[in-house]
């Protein structure tokens, strides 16, 4: 499946209803993920998405973020060093979105300790930056 069988798949599930931001962001990452999992199968098990978002009752909220889940952790890590940087991290936005202040404060965090953060807004971004990433690999 091509990146462009993936982005059209998404794109279909737009176009037959009105969808939310998040919905919109949620359908961007799962294509993100599979056209990474297709291109880089060895490195697929290295790219994570560590579930922060998302509606959850307080109770299940103080749960989790007492086992460790941070606000304004990226969408996406690559635990893969390349190009100098000790790994990727990844944000996804839809055309309009804005990092929020905990994001930016993790971008700067993530750049201090070695790595890479960028924002994607859409597929053709993404492969972009992950190729430039793994260049020469």
């Amino acid at each position: 499946m091509s990146y462009a069988d993936i982005w059209a798949k998404a794109q279909a599930q737009q176009a037959t209803k009105k969808r939310s931001s998040r919905h919109i962001e949620d359908d961007l990452q799962i294509a993100c993920v599979n056209w990474f999992s297709y291109q880089y199968p060895k490195l697929e098990k290295l790219l994570h998405h560590s579930p922060n978002g998302g509606k959850r009752d307080a109770r299940e909220a103080a749960r989790f973020k007492t086992m460790g889940v941070r606000p304004g952790f990226p969408d996406l890590i690559l635990l893969h060093p390349s190009n100098g940087y000790h790994f990727l991290c990844i944000e996804l936005k839809t055309k309009t979105g804005k990092q929020s202040d905990y994001q930016k404060e993790y971008q700067k965090l993530v750049e201090a300790e070695g790595g890479k953060y960028v924002v994607c807004r859409t597929l053709e971004e993404f492969i972009a930056v992950v190729k430039e990433y793994l260049k020469g690999e």
